[in-house]
C-alpha cells in the first residue's frame, strides 16, 4: 500500500510541478488558450498575465512540496493533510461551479481529478 501510495505521490507532484512550470513559461496558453485550459479568461494586460504566472507558481510550489514531502516523508505526514485540504477546497469550488453553472464534461472529469488526488494525498498522510 505505501508503495502504491508512494507512486502516486511522486505522479501528483509531477503533474502539478509540469502545470506549473508551464504556467509560468506560457501562462496564456496554458490556462486560456489550449486544449487543457482550466481559467478560459480573455487576458488584456499585463497584470492578468502576471496573475496567471502567479498561479502557475502556486501549482510549482504545491507540486515541489508534494515531491519533497514523498521523498523524505519522516515528520511530513501532516504536509500532506495540508495539500489533501488545498486539493478538497479546489475539488469543492469545481462541484459548486458544476451545480451553479451546469454541467460540462470538462468540468466533471477536472472535480473526479481532483477529488482522486485529495484522496491520495489524504490517503499518503494516514499511512
Amino acid at each position: 500500500m505505501k508503495l502504491i501510495l508512494n507512486i502516486l505521490c511522486y505522479l501528483v507532484g509531477l503533474i502539478w510541478l509540469a502545470a506549473g512550470l508551464s504556467g509560468i513559461i506560457d501562462p496564456t496558453y496554458t490556462f486560456t488558450e489550449g486544449p487543457y485550459a482550466s481559467l478560459h479568461v480573455q487576458v488584456t494586460g499585463d497584470l492578468g498575465t502576471s496573475d496567471m504566472r502567479a498561479f502557475g507558481g502556486l501549482l510549482t510550489a504545491l507540486g515541489l512540496g508534494i515531491l519533497y514531502a514523498t521523498h523524505n516523508s519522516s515528520g511530513k505526514r501532516s504536509w500532506f493533510a495540508a495539500f489533501a485540504f488545498l486539493m478538497l477546497g479546489l475539488a469543492l469550488g469545481r462541484t459548486a461551479s458544476l451545480y451553479m453553472e451546469g454541467p460540462d464534461q470538462t468540468l466533471i472529469i477536472f472535480a473526479a481529478v481532483e477529488y482522486s488526488i485529495a484522496l491520495i494525498l489524504f490517503l499518503k498522510s494516514r499511512y
